[in-house]
């Protein structure tokens, strides 16, 4: 159509669709779902995942180990953090690294660790507004701990979202990461995650986050010649922490309903 100038084009399309001038954008019908359709199925899926809690637990150890995870179920949280340190003693690690999850708050590694000379970095803490410092140490940890947002039975995957002290590199970066995983914080399968991030998605206005930061297990690669090698892309190994519950109410989960 040489010659016709784009606003010509779009009302030729238009005419063709049978859209009188001026008519309202149509909305989407698959993407039009509104928020209490939306909490009443999240509040299904928490309703079935607590019902479930025991059995989800013993299954997403048993995935997650078939995944290459090493699952460690903790009896306390100061057994948690007991586990933490020897890990770092086995490593013979200097340093390591931690996100600002709140579990940081029940299993205290920082004190256990520095008792014997082992320097933790929570990633708030390293030279705020210094990107590449951060980073340095970050490669520099033989160690990167973390908790996490959501975990998945039926896959034996930890979630992570961005925000500030939390960062995708900690897992990523040194060799060994460890998972903390509270039990409230399991569901049982990747549409149970999707639906509860889908109604944080229109709880909170629209902001989905830059990304989602699926873990299910060590790195691994088989693209060279069909060889699988571990810990090429990330982490050599991978440690799953199970948390026994909270004596109080947990903290809400991003994306559990409101009112």
């Amino acid at each position: 159509m040489a010659g016709t100038t784009r606003e010509e084009f779009l009302k030729t399309v238009r005419q063709s669709l049978g859209r009188k001038e001026g008519a309202p954008e149509p909305e989407y019908l698959a993407l039009r779902l509104r928020r209490e359709d939306q909490r009443q199925k999240v509040v299904t899926i928490e309703a079935r995942v607590e019902a479930r809690r025991r059995d989800l637990l013993t299954r997403l150890e048993r995935v997650a180990g078939q995944s290459g995870w090493r699952v460690y179920r903790a009896a306390s949280p100061e057994a948690a953090a007991g586990y933490v340190l020897k890990l770092a003693r086995e490593k013979a690690a200097d340093l390591v690294v931690r996100s600002e999850h709140d579990v940081f708050r029940r299993v205290p590694i920082d004190g256990l660790l520095r008792q014997e000379g082992i320097a933790v970095t929570p990633i708030l803490a390293a030279r705020a507004g210094d990107r590449e410092h951060l980073r340095q140490e970050m490669d520099k940890a033989q160690i990167g701990v973390t908790g996490v947002d959501y975990a998945v039975a039926e896959t034996g995957t930890c979630v992570l979202l961005p925000r500030r002290g939390v960062s995708r590199a900690v897992s990523l970066l040194p060799p060994v990461h460890v998972a903390l995983v509270e039990p409230h914080q399991v569901y049982e399968t990747l549409d149970d995650l999707f639906a509860v991030r889908r109604l944080a998605f229109i709880q909170g206005r629209g902001d989905a986050g830059s990304y989602l930061s699926l873990t299910s297990g060590p790195s691994r690669t088989a693209d060279i010649e069909q060889t699988l090698v571990i810990g090429v892309h990330g982490p050599v190994e991978a440690h799953l922490v199970l948390l026994p519950p909270a004596p109080e109410a947990a903290s809400p989960r991003p994306g559990t309903p409101s009112p």
